[in-house]
């Protein structure tokens, strides 16, 4: 993705060309759970969605479920400096 962003989209390129900004390719649950608190000006999460539907209809949780969770949500407030930004992509 990202490097279809930088190819295909101006932003693409520059963005990651700021010395401010910072990418993580990783468990984000994991990363944020362990950042220390008041670490970031701004968190932008792109996560999968949290289920998909089984072939009876039925609903079947993803292993991103958990960046959906309250606990979750708990650390990526804590990880956030005072006044912080959190970007959640949403559908």
């Amino acid at each position: 993705v990202i490097e279809t962003c930088q190819q295909h989209f101006a932003w693409g390129a520059q963005a990651w060309a700021d010395p401010r900004v910072s990418l993580h390719i990783a468990d984000g649950a994991a990363f944020v759970r362990n950042a220390p608190p008041g670490t970031f000006d701004v968190i932008i999460q792109d996560s999968s969605d949290p289920w998909t539907w089984g072939p009876d209809g039925s609903p079947v949780e993803l292993p991103s479920a958990v960046l959906y969770e309250p606990d979750h949500f708990a650390a990526l407030f804590r990880a956030l400096k005072p006044g912080g930004l959190l970007n959640l992509q949403a559908e």
